[in-house]
């Protein structure tokens, strides 16, 4: 049997059929103002911050199903402002801060009991032809990202339309979450691009980071592009002792960097020791990852290799390991949780440590420098 190709024209219609309701302008009813009361009336009954006072109410830890609708209330107003028939000489971000600033209004009358900063807030990233929105309520945020697709349906088109939204408010659902947005260079294209560092913690403790950078193109039904996803964690502070961070963020120029760190089975309390920084080049059309540099490059094969041989993933111990026998005693002898506790590291040479780990020391690692990289050259476990 054989197929025929199917005409773009037709094939953008059949897309359209499934694209959410708000595509379709028409069958989406006029949001006012006034819809958002009742769910800032709703909102008002939870404390403003579920990790502040009144401690105590568990209800105030789920407040999603109040929050989400919000956000996503406010995401269509925003379209819906954005088409309104205005005069010209309004920029589109002119129009959407007028129309969130009566927002703002309201939630200041309806929540008035709450610190200002728990209250609704936006910010607008302007990057023509897109327009980036955060939104903040309570201790909670999120973006979405308006845009102009050169046609819907085979048609061209000049209506502006909701084309994406994070996803780390799903994924990382928490009681405190923030969000900060920057531009970034854009490729040879033109294509409007941003960064969103998104992060997440409960009452106490470390957090969590997600670096998501988009990409906007409006050609044909358009495409907003994820090009870099990231996740990290930060410890309550910034210094373990042997461990100091590296690198910072930088957002601005060709060479982006984004620094990090993540829990390992070399941490000795709440805090992740080892961290990485890593430099995206994003002066093409297609952006190009272009190094990782650690804080403790020594240390990163001893605890790569027990996160995989926990897994009992032979091969991948190996790549850590300086022979199959090191990687075979590591995936058969190494229990499902460790936990460095107490970590002890000696210079033995030039480019050779002896590490052990646990109190009393339970594992005894060496590692050495090969060919300018680190492996593992010897286990043993007491």
């Amino acid at each position: 049997m054989t197929f025929r190709s199917i005409p773009p024209a037709v094939l953008a219609s059949f897309f359209l059929v499934l694209l959410p309701p708000r595509y379709h302008c028409s069958s989406v009813p006029p949001i006012s103002l006034q819809d958002f009361r009742p769910l800032l009336q709703k909102l008002a009954d939870f404390s403003p911050d579920p990790c502040g006072p009144p401690y105590g109410r568990e209800r105030d830890w789920h407040s999603a199903d109040v929050e989400n609708p919000l956000f996503e209330q406010a995401g269509n107003f925003v379209e819906q402002e954005l088409n309104a028939t205005r005069p010209e000489t309004i920029s589109p971000q002119d129009r959407t801060t007028e129309s969130l600033k009566k927002l703002e209004r309201l939630s200041a009358e309806i929540n008035a009991s709450w610190p200002d900063e728990n209250r609704f807030h936006f910010q607008i990233l302007n990057l023509p032809p897109a327009l980036v929105l955060k939104i903040t309520i309570r201790s909670h945020a999120r973006f979405f990202v308006f845009g102009v697709p050169e046609e819907i349906s085979g048609q061209p088109n000049r209506l502006w339309r909701r084309v994406g939204s994070d996803d780390e408010s799903f994924e990382h659902e928490s009681p405190s979450s923030w969000l900060e947005l920057y531009p970034l260079h854009r490729g040879t294209s033109g294509n409007a691009r941003f960064l969103a560092e998104f992060g997440y913690t409960g009452c106490a403790g470390s957090s969590g980071v997600v670096y998501d950078a988009r990409e906007w193109n409006p050609r044909g039904l358009g495409d907003l592009d994820q090009v870099i996803k990231q996740e990290g964690a930060f410890g309550l502070d910034d210094k373990v002792p042997g461990f100091a961070q590296v690198g910072k963020l930088r957002t601005e120029g060709a060479l982006i960097t984004l620094p990090y760190c993540w829990f390992s089975s070399l941490d000795t309390w709440d805090n992740p020791s080892l961290c990485a920084v890593d430099t995206y080049d994003t002066s093409g059309d297609n952006l190009k990852f272009r190094s990782r540099a650690y804080n403790r490059p020594d240390l990163v094969p001893i605890a790569k290799a027990i996160e995989y041989a926990q897994r009992r993933d032979y091969p991948a111990v190996l790549s850590y390991c300086v022979s199959g026998e090191v990687a075979r005693k590591m995936v058969r002898g190494l229990p499902p949780f460790v936990f460095a506790g107490d970590l002890r590291v000696t210079r033995t040479g030039s480019g050779k440590e002896s590490v052990a780990l646990g109190d009393p020391p339970a594992y005894h690692f060496h590692v050495e420098k090969h060919g300018g990289r680190w492996r593992v050259v010897a286990f043993s476990a007491d």
